[in-house]
């Protein structure tokens, strides 16, 4: 009788690992699509930009993007407070 439930247990507790093991795979590749359609969607909106190579450097350096310029400092913290409000 006791050898029965051990091996009952035994048996549900392969089964968990086999489940973990297959969700584990599931979460590894859907972690990998995400990845994938995230940088899919960052290299278009780079090539919407239609930044050479040059200005699309000085952006990612810190540069902002070229031909524009930035918001004075103290607008931005403006309407973030009128959306707080």
């Amino acid at each position: 009788m006791a050898n029965n439930k051990i091996d009952r247990i035994n048996k549900e507790i392969a089964k968990t690992r086999e489940k973990i093991t297959e969700y584990q795979n599931k979460l590894k590749g859907l972690e990998a699509q995400k990845t994938e359609v995230e940088n899919l969607e960052i290299v278009q909106l780079v090539r919407a930009m239609r930044l050479t190579p040059q200005e699309l450097n000085a952006m990612l350096s810190g540069g902002g993007i070229p031909g524009m310029t930035a918001a004075p400092a103290g607008e931005n913290e403006q309407e973030e407070n009128a959306d707080e409000e």
